[in-house]
């Protein structure tokens, strides 16, 4: 080991063919830096060089389902009986067009939704709010916000 690195101490770095050295060479006792000349275009940033790094979402939706199941459920309040009875009357009053406000429990939670009623179906006892179906049962709160004519 000791043999090759005496072979490869008086070794310098050279230029050949470069424009700029004009086929001069270091002499062997002179200084030259010991690095090896960089290729053009070798070393230089590149634009897209981060994009290798960029993480991708392998599966689709997986973090969407992650965040819902962090979620932790909101139980369910029921109605009073005065509640009840003034939500039922609001509903026996309700044409369709009247703009209202609900909030309803759906899914672990409460949510709100605001449009035209576009059906109140007795029989299956839903109200629909534009095009979502609502449970009588899930209504917790409803406000007449316009009335249709």
């Amino acid at each position: 080991m000791a043999r090759e690195v005496d072979v490869l101490a008086g070794l310098r770095w050279e230029e050949v063919g470069d424009a700029g050295s004009c086929g001069a060479q270091t002499a062997v006792g002179a200084e030259a830096p010991l690095d090896p000349p960089v290729p053009p275009g070798i070393g230089r940033p590149h634009p897209d060089r981060a994009r290798q790094f960029m993480p991708f979402a392998a599966l689709r939706g997986y973090y969407d389902l992650v965040h819902a199941k962090e979620a932790v459920p909101e139980s369910r309040r029921p109605l009073s009986d005065d509640e009840a009875r003034a939500l039922d009357d609001l509903i026996a009053n309700l044409d369709r067009g009247d703009v209202v406000r609900c909030r309803y429990y759906e899914g672990g939670g409460y949510r709100e939704a605001e449009g035209a009623v576009s059906q109140i179906d007795v029989t299956f006892r839903d109200l629909w709010i534009v095009r979502r179906r609502i449970p009588f049962s899930a209504i917790q709160s409803l406000e007449l916000l316009y009335p249709a004519s």
